[in-house]
């Protein structure tokens, strides 16, 4: 039975590495910030309404941020798998091996869209702004 990539643990497990290391400042980022970034790169529609909402283009309620669990097992999964680390009780930092493994998934243009959408956005989307995208608060 075919199964949708967002659905494979393997794929959010490639995702977590990529926003790491390409959109999150020394491959480290909070939780929240993660599942915020996490939902916004899962779709070209989601990507667009996020970058609308964060220019201030639409209302802030057109992007709607969900904590998905599946996305939370995958980082215990990497964490298993020492691909990443838990840190100062709330962080997620890439390891050496997951940095290693993120590399190659971009030098190997696996995960093209993923990997345009986060270089894009950079490092650019900061703690607060996630928050206020979870909680509904204003941004700009």
């Amino acid at each position: 039975m075919a199964i949708a990539p967002d659905f494979r643990k393997d794929w959010k497990i490639a995702l977590l590495l990529l926003i790491l290391e390409l959109s999150s400042r020394s491959g480290k980022s909070s939780l929240k910030r993660l599942h915020v970034i996490h939902w916004a790169v899962r779709t070209s529609n989601h990507q667009h309404q996020f970058e609308q909402t964060r220019n201030a283009d639409v209302p802030l309620f057109a992007f709607k941020v969900r904590l998905e669990p599946a996305f939370s097992r995958a980082i215990e999964f990497a964490e298993a798998q020492k691909l990443a680390e838990w840190v100062e009780g709330d962080r997620v930092q890439i390891t050496e091996l997951g940095r290693s493994l993120a590399k190659q998934i971009i030098k190997n243009e696996v995960m093209q869209d993923e990997v345009a959408f986060l270089t894009r956005i950079g490092k650019s989307v900061t703690e607060t702004e996630a928050i206020k995208l979870i909680t509904g608060s204003r941004i700009a």
